[in-house]
């Protein structure tokens, strides 16, 4: 079955999942507070802080103070463009074309996967927050990588896998 442009898909009227509704907000409000927390707590942050993390999730660049307003600017927009952008699943680009029969469940799996990114990015920047404080972060860090690489494989794979419509 062909699918339909973007253009010319049908609005989402699907409902979100409870899991998906909760964790809506935990990407922005993760991101939110670790932002306040970094703008409050500049002036005590030490001249050089952490730019760059290993695999193992150790900081390995480090960078003038300054840089932690770039990770708030970065990190801010991203996490306020995927909170936005899961709302309108209907422009988001498929792994399968999109029908009339499938549209809805399409919807719902890419809302889902873009919720829980955004739940991943801000555990990341939870994980640099707490590594511009010399606290660590290393396993939030890692956690959030996780999180966010797991919620792509697994929403392609849920995706892949809708029916495309009527034989």
């Amino acid at each position: 079955m062909v699918g339909i442009r973007k253009r010319e898909r049908p609005a989402p009227n699907y409902r979100t999942g409870p899991i998906t509704g909760a964790f809506r907000w935990v990407g922005p409000g993760v991101t939110a507070i670790v932002s306040i927390v970094l703008l409050v707590t500049y002036p005590s942050l030490p001249e050089r802080v952490p730019t760059h993390f290993s695999g193992a999730m150790n900081a390995d660049s480090y960078g003038p103070r300054w840089s932690v307003l770039v990770f708030v600017a970065i990190f801010s927009v991203l996490g306020g463009a995927l909170a936005l952008l899961a709302r309108r699943p209907q422009l988001f680009n498929f792994p399968v074309s999109v029908t009339e029969d499938n549209a809805q469940t399409l919807y719902r799996e890419g809302e889902t996967m873009l919720v829980f990114v955004g739940v991943g990015v801000s555990l990341l920047y939870a994980g640099i927050g707490l590594a511009q404080h010399e606290i660590g972060g290393g396993v939030v860090l890692a956690s959030g990588f996780t999180i966010m690489m797991g919620a792509v494989l697994i929403g392609l794979i849920r995706m892949i896998r809708v029916p495309s419509g009527r034989p």
